[in-house]
């Protein structure tokens, strides 16, 4: 139980509900909207869960590996297990490979063809923690790719893509990448010190914070649309300005682009946004039970 703690602990289990709340939304969608193209079962629910699961802790674990290099030179990182020596590189390498092979077996068993896309998607996902050594769109590109999970739902159980899944899809782009952007404010020196491109980086603290405040602006566009879309009901819409009350009160713990408060992030970061996802996945839920 101690290990299982600090595997836990290296894919920041927690996290999961950012962005579960839009796989659980899509289900639900599938369910009430498209009972007749499929029989939406407690085991494919699962195997949606477990497939969703598996992806996130292995691009979180192959994360951790390319970067302990960079973890462990950085005083905020310092003490991930694999800097720390709590874990080795071997147990992560293991670790990884079996959450792969757990993605790509479930995928497989909602259909063929989500199993054939499953390995593809994995690795694009993983791609993302290469992507801080060449360019600063790497926050729009983690939003990018954790961002097909409304869209993979869809070709699991489906086999197509309706319109409201890319619509769920962008939303968990901007909604991702927009507090990500936030989050890297922490690491500005470092990130400038050591060469790694980030947002706060190219365009500064204020420019950064400026940047964030678009991307969940149009995360909230998004979301406005998709509850369009679906024409769900005037209970929908309340829980879409709780959304924009949870992302202004994000971004108004941080602080002005004058006087950011980084000691508010982590705060910020975890508070706000898990209230965001649940709130997202009652905003779709409202609207399709009332």
């Amino acid at each position: 139980m101690h290990r299982l703690a600090h595997f836990l602990r290296m894919i920041k289990f927690s996290h999961t509900i950012f962005a579960l709340p839009f796989a659980i939304a899509a289900l639900l969608v599938i369910a009430y909207r498209h009972a007749v193209e499929v029989n939406l079962t407690i085991l494919k629910t699962i195997l949606i869960v477990i497939a969703f699961t598996c992806m996130r802790s292995f691009a979180m674990a192959f994360n951790r590996l390319v970067d302990s290099a960079i973890d462990a030179k950085n005083p905020r990182t310092a003490m991930r297990e694999i800097p720390a020596g709590t874990l080795t590189r071997r147990a992560v390498w293991i670790f990884a490979v079996i959450s792969l092979i757990g993605v790509v077996t479930s995928a497989w068993l909602l259909a063929p063809l989500a199993g054939y896309l499953a390995l593809p998607a994995a690795l694009l996902v993983a791609s993302y923690s290469l992507t801080k050594r060449f360019t600063w769109f790497c926050h729009f590109w983690l939003g990018a790719v954790i961002g097909m999970a409304p869209t993979a739902v869809y070709i699991a159980l489906l086999q197509t893509i309706y319109p409201e899944a890319v619509i769920m899809s962008l939303t968990l782009t901007f909604y991702i990448a927009g507090f990500d952007i936030l989050y890297a404010l922490q690491d500005i020196d470092f990130d400038r010190t050591n060469n790694l491109f980030s947002v706060p980086v190219r365009f500064g603290a204020a420019g950064a914070m400026w940047i964030s405040r678009l991307s969940h602006t149009t995360a909230l566009i998004c979301a406005a649309l998709l509850v369009h879309n679906l024409a769900l009901g005037s209970l929908s819409w309340f829980f879409w300005c709780v959304l924009a009350g949870l992302l202004f009160t994000e971004h108004y713990l941080i602080g002005s682009v004058k006087n950011p408060r980084y000691e508010k992030i982590p705060v910020a970061f975890f508070n706000a946004n898990s209230a965001f996802s649940i709130t997202f996945l009652l905003t779709i839920l409202a609207g399709l039970l009332l």
